[in-house]
């Protein structure tokens, strides 16, 4: 008799949670050189983001990155139920914990807001929809820390999964990295670089959030 073929081990909530990893890495790297051109000014970004949106925008990859985000979500939060079922919780176990916390939130959050500006209201989710928020009050003093906490639970959660595969000493302050990298996408698009004026379209787009001002 022939032996029988050893049967497929199901993936597990870990293993696919680091595929699509891998998969949204691609897009983040992307994502953050045009954040990264931000700081020449609204034209600059607007160039690169053209250029990034061929990739990104494409239909079946934006609906693949959709899904993927939404999946990474799910998983994430089973995974975060087993962290804290752990008896012993050491400080890279928190810090993975937490940010992972914060990206569920933001990925929630953020990504909800685009497709329901852009595809909804019909406005394109370019520099100046970031830049808004950035430069009104009151959303500055809510938006300067959502997006920089955003940065920073990206690294501290890829530090700490390279953490937990090879410990290495550079780990620790490497974690510094990404609130520095949020501030300054922060002050980017708040016009500390290249000072600018919110487009009359976005101006009314921003009229109708409660306590808006008006630019300063």
């Amino acid at each position: 008799m022939k032996p029988q073929a050893a049967q497929a081990k199901p993936v597990t909530a870990k293993q696919a949670h680091r595929m699509l990893a891998a998969f949204i890495l691609v897009f983040l790297l992307v994502h953050f050189a045009t954040h990264f051109t931000a700081l020449g000014g609204a034209q600059l970004h607007g160039q690169a983001q053209s250029v990034g949106r061929l990739f990104y925008q494409f239909p079946l990859i934006e609906i693949a990155l959709v899904l993927a985000l939404a999946t990474q979500v799910v998983l994430g939060i089973k995974l975060l139920t087993m962290i804290r079922k752990r008896v012993r919780k050491g400080f890279w176990h928190k810090v993975q914990f937490f940010s992972a916390t914060y990206l569920a939130y933001f990925i929630i959050m953020h990504t909800s807001a685009a497709v329901v500006t852009r595809l909804g209201i019909g406005l394109d989710t370019n520099f100046y929809w970031v830049a808004g928020t950035l430069v009104l009050d009151p959303l500055r003093y809510y938006f300067a820390p959502y997006y920089t906490l955003a940065v920073t639970a990206i690294f501290a959660h890829l530090i700490a999964a390279l953490h937990f595969r090879g410990k290495r000493r550079w780990h620790g302050p490497a974690l510094v990295v990404g609130p520095l990298i949020g501030i300054t996408f922060v002050l980017g698009y708040a016009s500390a670089f290249d000072p600018f004026e919110l487009p009359p379209t976005y101006q009314d787009y921003f009229a109708d959030f409660p306590g808006v001002d008006g630019p300063e």
